[in-house]
């Protein structure tokens, strides 16, 4: 019996493992078609293009005037729903055997025929506990990228720049840790640096990614805005 739960646990870890890299790949596909695009030309066909290559079909109302685009890939814990004591659980205990449960999101949306604006995200999941209390809550580790066809459509925090670079640590009810970018989708934009994302962190089962690792490029404007020479690469600059 002893024998069998071993073989159990240890080919339920390597499934996950295994699921893990294979998203990471996908992933990286998708972040390789996105450094190649052309933000400040592309339209309708562009954008379908690289949605079918990564495993999204149009739906029936998507038209090159009209059309929304939403992209998932992510590892197989986030697709199971898991709360409270659950989740701190699954989160906490995984990551220690190098299990990380990530997910990244695409959304790019179409409109007159023109890319209009885009959105995309690679967050991993972690229990951290805040203020130095013993409750654990989920804290993401996030890092986004947002384009708009011009610098003045970007809401509050971003400004009217044509490349932008934050910290977010989330609100009060949904705490995280974000490095954020935003880009305008302007010729000579900084796409490639935004998009310049590193993923392997996300498979490393001995640490933690950090942002210096996740997003080098991205954090290292970052850091120099800031004034902090390289920064705090441990998420709090």
């Amino acid at each position: 019996m002893a024998r069998l739960v071993l073989i159990s646990l240890v080919g339920s870890w390597l499934f996950l493992y295994i699921d893990s890299v294979y998203q990471r790949r996908r992933a990286e596909s998708l972040l390789a078609d996105l450094r190649s695009l052309d933000f400040s030309t592309a339209g309708f066909a562009e954008v379908r293009d690289i949605m079918i290559r990564n495993g999204v079909r149009p739906g029936s109302t998507c038209d090159p005037q009209n059309c929304t685009f939403l992209l998932q890939i992510m590892t197989r814990l986030p697709r199971i729903p898991l709360l409270d004591r659950k989740a701190t659980f699954f989160y906490t205990t995984l990551p220690y055997i190098g299990v990380r449960s990530w997910v990244l999101v695409a959304i790019f949306e179409v409109r007159n025929g023109k890319l209009e604006r885009s959105e995309t995200g690679i967050g991993e999941y972690k229990m951290e506990r805040l203020d130095d209390s013993a409750y654990r809550q989920l804290v993401p580790l996030l890092y986004e990228v947002w384009t708009r066809r011009e610098a003045a459509s970007f809401e509050y925090p971003c400004s009217s720049q044509d490349y932008q670079v934050y910290v977010s640590h989330g609100g009060f009810k949904f705490p995280a840790n974000a490095l954020e970018t935003c880009v305008a989708q302007s010729a000579g934009a900084s796409v490639k640096r935004a998009f310049d994302v590193h993923l392997s962190c996300l498979n490393n089962p001995f640490r933690n990614c950090r942002f210096d690792e996740l997003a080098p490029s991205a954090w290292a404007d970052y850091s120099a805005k800031d004034g902090t020479g390289t920064g705090d690469p441990h998420n709090k600059p």
